[in-house]
């Protein structure tokens, strides 16, 4: 297997993408073992963080979004700058069996997990083009959301977990594929509905105090849900198996704050199929092609940069990016 460097000069670092598909047991749970990073041609683990164990402070942190069928890399300091263009992934669109990769996951090392409605892919870039090494069917429910639960949460390594649309947790056997139940996202305090994930999840690591959040709504049926994102806070901690509510807390509804002095900001979000968190904040990337910031406070956001053209369906950063947690609620 040929692994792949990118030259970034935009961001001014190069970038070094693996796909380690190894895994340790832990008792009942799986993840990934340290070791299995990619490497580069000058013999480093190669990662976002550059080699070992993917240090923040080694290489600038690089944020991923992608479309049904593209990937694309971003710099979370420079937001309103052109998104650069990775590569088509080579499993889902014309002629395959997914119509779209729906979430994207990245590990400390960069290591890049995708996953469609019905399977989920290891991935690796080659010659401009984001190839599946592997297809994990997903059998018996549709999955939306993709990321990586830290080291010393569900597992001493890190964990595959896929999210559905009716707000279900699965961690994803590295082997295998196979899903196995690990929570649930909780009720809405105020209408005593299940929330749905409009979106995405993100788990950070946070220097060994791990922190998480989705993007969720309420629905009344399959087709009639709310319309504007709400975000809230995941305990990281409470995944296990089983269908217990993993929320921790609900931070508020994704609405244009006060703060934000962006004119053609609308006063409302929905549809942010993608999040990645960094520093204090969220950042939603929509169907309709923007990038929101939010902050992780209380969920209110702000237009950053809108690209029609673009309608986002997944984000992903890896876990040990540098992030702050919210004050207590």
């Amino acid at each position: 297997m040929t692994l792949w460097k990118l030259s970034l000069a935009t961001f001014g670092c190069a970038l070094v993408i693996g796909a380690g598909t190894g895994c340790s047991a832990h008792g009942s749970q799986s993840g990934f073992e340290d070791g299995d990073g990619g490497v580069g041609s000058n013999g480093d683990s190669g990662g976002v963080f550059g080699g070992g164990g993917g240090n923040p402070g080694s290489a600038p942190t690089l944020l991923y979004a992608h479309t049904d069928t593209t990937l694309y890399t971003l710099d979370p300091t420079k937001l309103g700058a052109p998104l650069t263009t990775v590569g088509t992934f080579d499993c889902v669109g014309a002629g395959s069996g997914s119509s779209s990769m729906t979430d994207l996951a990245v590990t400390k090392d960069g290591h890049l997990f995708g996953v469609s409605h019905g399977a989920a892919y290891p991935l690796t870039v080659q010659n401009g083009v984001v190839h599946c090494e592997a297809t994990w069917t997903l059998p018996n429910t549709k999955f939306f959301g993709l990321t990586i639960a830290p080291e010393n949460t569900v597992a001493a390594n890190e964990v595959l977990i896929g999210a559905d649309g009716a707000g279900g947790l699965y961690q994803i056997d590295p082997n295998s594929g196979t899903p196995t139940q690990v929570g649930t996202l909780g009720t809405d305090p105020r209408s005593g509905k299940p929330w749905a994930l409009s979106g995405d999840i993100v788990f950070m690591a946070n220097g060994g105090n791990p922190i998480g959040f989705a993007t969720v709504r309420t629905c009344t049926s399959g087709t009639n849900c709310t319309t504007t994102d709400t975000l809230i806070e995941v305990d990281v901690h409470a995944i296990r198996p089983g269908t217990q509510s993993v929320l921790k807390t609900v931070r508020g509804q994704v609405v244009r704050g006060s703060w934000c002095t962006n004119a053609s900001s609308p006063s409302t979000f929905g549809s942010m199929f993608g999040i990645v968190a960094y520093e204090d904040k969220v950042y939603g990337f929509s169907r309709q092609g923007d990038i929101i910031e939010i902050h992780n406070t209380d969920g209110t956001g702000c237009l950053v940069q809108a690209a029609p053209s673009l309608k986002f369906a997944g984000a992903g950063i890896s876990t040990t990016a540098r992030v702050t947690a919210p004050p207590p609620k």
